[in-house]
């Protein structure tokens, strides 16, 4: 798989995906963090408030999108829970902004046509795979947009 998204990806983020999936605590963090990002993206584009949940095939897309190589035999809720483990990383240390990853994910939703299952399904997941790789990216010190923390756990 090629990452569409940026850098080559290396050990460096396959081994930060590996210790971040072990901890449930992030994961589970990351699912509200996720919902609310998704929710107040979705609220905002459409002009109306929304409450919602990301559904577990989406965050597996979105990780799938993002290029990086993870072992094939997790279901889609251990692939989901990489990426909330990674946001909840990221926002627990001031590494992204809860307004950055909803504007991050608003710009895909604007550009998508909502009232379209698969058009929503598809942007969410591009929209979750750019979030992941800008918070792997400053999680691993490879953006000034953050502290440039490599240490994890």
């Amino acid at each position: 798989m090629v990452n569409t998204l940026g850098d080559p990806l290396d050990d460096g983020f396959r081994k930060t995906v590996r210790r971040i999936s072990k901890d449930k605590g992030l994961s589970s963090l990351g699912d509200a963090f996720v919902n609310l990002v998704y929710s107040s993206a979705k609220s905002r584009s459409l002009g109306r408030p929304f409450g919602c949940k990301v559904s577990d095939r989406v965050l597996s897309r979105s990780l799938t999108l993002s290029g990086i190589e993870i072992p094939r035999r997790l279901n889609h809720g251990e692939r989901g829970d990489i990426v909330e483990g990674t946001l909840a990383y990221a926002w627990s240390n001031n590494l992204i902004t809860l307004e950055e990853a909803v504007g991050t994910v608003e710009k895909r939703l604007r550009r998508a046509e909502l009232a379209i299952r698969s058009a929503e399904y598809d942007a969410s997941a591009e929209a979750f795979s750019e979030l992941f790789l800008i918070a792997m990216r400053r999680i691993c010190g490879r953006n000034s947009g953050g502290s440039g923390r490599q240490s994890i756990g």
